[in-house]
């Protein structure tokens, strides 16, 4: 038979034993759920760089009606708009083109299509470039490669090279011009041409 003091020193050495396990059991739960909680909370690093190379909007298919004193005076559209404006000098860009209706008083509507352009939020001015086409309500067409619309002042210009071409034919290429929204204005600066004369 067991002695009683062989019995409480076998039974101090097995609840030892027990004491040690349930402590390092404890131990290791701790620090399993320390390992797995701290990977969620790493900071991520924002490359300041990128934020400003970023947009802060970006919209497709966009339809945009300007007005003047209630009157609808133009339409841009665009396949897609990119926002800026989070910047100093805040624009828009349509780096996928856009189309432009300037409609004037009487209703009558003319075109432009640019392949790229930049709308400047401060100074309201559009800058269009290339193959940059207008065709404007009495047929007339032009062709640049690059045309200024100026939203406040509703006056277009451009300094580049530029043809147009008449409803009757005559053809004409200029250094820069300017004209009102609606070309009933046209002043071209320097230029050269074939005019069709009646006799």
């Amino acid at each position: 038979m067991l002695d009683r003091r062989d019995y409480k020193s076998t039974f101090t050495l097995v609840m030892d034993k027990y004491k040690i396990r349930i402590v390092l059991n404890i131990v290791t739960a701790i620090a399993v759920t320390m390992f797995f909680s701290c990977g969620g909370k790493q900071e991520k690093v924002v490359d300041p760089e990128l934020i400003k190379k970023t947009p802060i909007a970006e919209g497709l298919n966009v339809n945009l009606k300007y007005t003047d004193s209630g009157k609808l005076v133009a339409i841009l559209r665009s396949p897609k708009i990119l926002n800026y404006t989070n910047r100093s000098f805040g624009y828009w860009e349509f780096p996928e083109g856009i189309v432009l209706d300037f409609i004037d008083e009487n209703g009558k509507v003319s075109v432009v299509k640019s392949d790229f352009a930049v709308s400047y939020q401060l100074t309201g001015l559009i800058d269009m470039r290339g193959n940059v086409d207008i065709f404007t309500a009495d047929s007339t067409r032009l062709k640049a490669e690059q045309l200024y619309w100026d939203q406040e002042s509703n006056w277009i210009f451009t300094d580049q090279p530029y043809t147009s071409i008449l409803p009757d034919g005559t053809i004409n290429e200029g250094d820069g011009f300017d004209a009102n929204q609606d070309f009933t204005i046209l002043n071209s600066r320097v230029n050269e041409g074939v005019i069709f004369i009646k006799e």
